[in-house]
């Protein structure tokens, strides 16, 4: 299956979750904000949101520094 991450191609195996992507990403959650389909969805839906075919998801990573 196709998603697409931060604007590339992505194949996947099977239809997992948003939270199981970000784990398979190693995303730091504190710092994480996830854009799924165009809306911003909170830290507590990402366990419960199923990926699809053609899903698009922007993954923003805060950084802190000077």
């Amino acid at each position: 299956m196709q998603i697409f991450v931060n604007g590339e191609a992505e194949e996947i195996i099977s239809a997992g979750t948003v939270l199981q992507l970000l784990e398979n990403h190693a995303v730091t959650f504190k710092t994480a904000v996830v854009e799924h389909n165009g809306k911003i969805l909170k830290q507590e839906h990402w366990e419960n949101t199923s990926l699809r075919a053609d899903d698009s998801l922007e993954i923003l990573i805060f950084m802190g520094g000077g």
